[in-house]
């Protein structure tokens, strides 16, 4: 019981004032992702060969992907996450009959970016169907958070 009332917070799914804390959090990170996408629209050059990702780079995608996952999802983000990815994706469309390449940053944070979405799709395909986390978070956008899988699933084992 305390626990759920400590989990309870402003801004917590299903907790008290859940929709203007959601909306607020949402807010918080709106100059983050504008940050990122100024910084991507700086990543593009004209050779080809600039546009190769060192191998070092490609063993940190993964942990970089699984940081922005659990940012994604925990702080209930996916609309603006989603909406900078496809920005970012347009950017890279409109910047390619430019014939201008992607850098190995942008080519790193777009890859990261990418295996974001597919973390996130794989969680949600994952907690699709589990009839309590759709009941905390109703609505045509179930991202459910990482934490409240962990109390209501392995927490309780222990």
């Amino acid at each position: 019981m305390e626990a759920t009332r400590r989990r309870q917070h402003l801004g917590a799914a299903g907790g008290p004032g859940a929709q203007l804390g959601a909306s607020f959090l949402q807010a918080r990170y709106i100059p983050f992702f504008l940050i990122l996408f100024m910084y991507f629209s700086g990543c593009f050059t004209a050779s080809k060969a600039e546009s190769l990702m060192p191998g070092p780079a490609l063993l940190l995608v993964a942990p970089s992907g699984l940081y922005y996952w659990y940012l994604v999802t925990e702080g209930q983000i996916f609309i603006l996450f989603i909406f900078t990815f496809f920005a970012m994706l347009a950017l890279v469309l409109h910047q390619k009959r430019k014939r201008l390449f992607l850098d190995s940053n942008g080519l790193f944070l777009f890859s990261s970016f990418a295996l974001t979405l597919l973390l996130v799709a794989l969680w949600v395909a994952w907690l699709w169907n589990d009839p309590v986390l759709r009941k905390k978070y109703p609505g045509v956008i179930y991202v459910p958070e990482p934490w409240a899988f962990y109390t209501l699933h392995v927490s309780s084992r222990h």
